[in-house]
């Protein structure tokens, strides 16, 4: 799902993405000029493998997410979110949730037997 920068206004735009069991809803909104405030949560279930045996097993995340995304190029820092850059003139949410998904995947986790 592609949605132009140029349709984010001040008011929520509001969208959900569901992917192999997870789902994300939430609001983008113009946060000001070139940046847009993504706030979802994210819920589901995901397969995983455990850091010391290996094993796959299945994680319920339910997690809130919050970032900026700068329409190209970001020059400079927020205090308060972090920024991600797309490129194009449009924002991925494919793209945003698959990297969400990735993220939660690359961490640590233990299955019960090794807790």
């Amino acid at each position: 799902m592609n949605i132009p920068f140029r349709r984010i206004t001040a008011d929520p735009h509001p969208f959900v993405l569901e992917k192999n069991g997870m789902r994300i809803e939430g609001t983008l909104r113009k946060y000001r000029s070139g940046l847009v405030l993504l706030e979802a949560t994210m819920q589901g279930s995901l397969d995983v493998d455990c850091y010391l045996c290996g094993d796959s097993f299945a994680i319920m995340p339910d997690e809130k997410v919050e970032f900026l995304i700068s329409d190209g190029v970001f020059h400079g820092q927020d205090e308060t979110y972090d920024v991600v850059e797309m490129h194009g003139d449009a924002i991925d949410l494919d793209e945003v949730f698959d990297s969400e998904i990735a993220s939660i995947e690359s961490d640590y986790h233990a299955c019960p037997k090794c807790r």
